[in-house]
């Protein structure tokens, strides 16, 4: 999953969208029926069920994979869950903001006078050390 090959999942995409580009991700090449033996170690969707998936959800999938025992839309179904919930909290302040724009504004004002302050006392030191205070 990538940007350049435009499944590449954004906060800003919703859970329909989310679930859609997991389903169409590869997974092992070797493996065409449900109850063929899986390798998750050359699978995309094992490696990101390790980011998203508990250490008990990982051991699973590995083990019914390799067994036949899951097949790899069970497994993509599960990952879209996992992801969609590790991404919730993200995706629920980043709404909120949008629908704050003016709360987004006042962040930012505040925060450049902040870095204005930081940055004139920084600037005063250099020109102190470059003999340029005069």
């Amino acid at each position: 999953m990538g940007k350049s090959l435009g499944n590449a999942i954004y906060l800003s995409d919703s859970e329909e969208e989310i679930t859609k580009k997991v389903m169409s991700a590869l997974t092992d090449p070797n493996r065409i029926k449900k109850d063929d033996l899986g390798n998750p170690d050359i699978c995309m969707v094992a490696y990101y069920h390790n980011l998203f998936s508990t250490k008990e959800e990982i051991k699973t999938v590995c083990e019914e994979c390799k067994a036949g025992k899951r097949g790899c839309v069970a497994c993509k179904k599960q990952l879209a869950k996992n992801i969609i919930e590790e991404l919730r909290p993200i995706r629920e302040k980043r709404k909120y903001y949008e629908e704050h724009i003016e709360e987004v504004d006042k962040i930012l004002m505040e925060g450049t006078k902040k870095a204005q302050k930081i940055a004139k006392e920084t600037m005063k030191k250099v020109k102190k050390a470059m003999m340029l205070d005069y």
